[in-house]
């Protein structure tokens, strides 16, 4: 009669408890390893897109800087720049120098609270 059922014997231990825990096992580990693939598919996508966006602003940058070296190998170009830094003018012209106010008393000063309400008790008795 056993050799008219010999599935039944591989049915037991597939179905056995020990198998079925090393099976839960495996599968904890795979889907384990699974997500932290998938997490960082996600983090490369996010890198990736920075890195693009930040390849585009130095391509920018490479362009105006390039604009910038074709200005001054002109003549206008240096002209310009030693302009700006050295405030240089040409023979014949003149220099306008603009100079702040020196500050005035009027300005509030930098007290506290109780400072300003002394002063303005005091005030009140002071004679005129």
């Amino acid at each position: 009669m056993k050799e008219n059922h010999p599935k039944k014997k591989y049915h037991f231990s597939i179905y056995s408890k020990p198998f079925l825990i090393v099976l839960v096992a495996v599968a904890i580990i795979l889907v384990n390893g699974t997500w932290g693939v998938l997490q960082k598919e996600i983090e490369s996508k996010k890198n990736v897109a920075q890195v693009e966006q930040e390849f585009q602003q130095l391509t920018k940058r490479k362009e105006l800087l390039k604009g910038q070296v074709q200005k001054l190998n002109t003549e206008e170009g240096i002209e310009e720049s030693l302009r700006k830094k050295f405030q240089i003018s040409k023979e014949g012209e003149k220099v306008l120098v603009v100079v702040d106010r020196a500050p005035t008393s009027t300005q509030v000063q930098n007290t506290n609270f109780f400072q300003r309400i002394w002063s303005g008790v005091s005030g009140v008795f002071k004679k005129k």
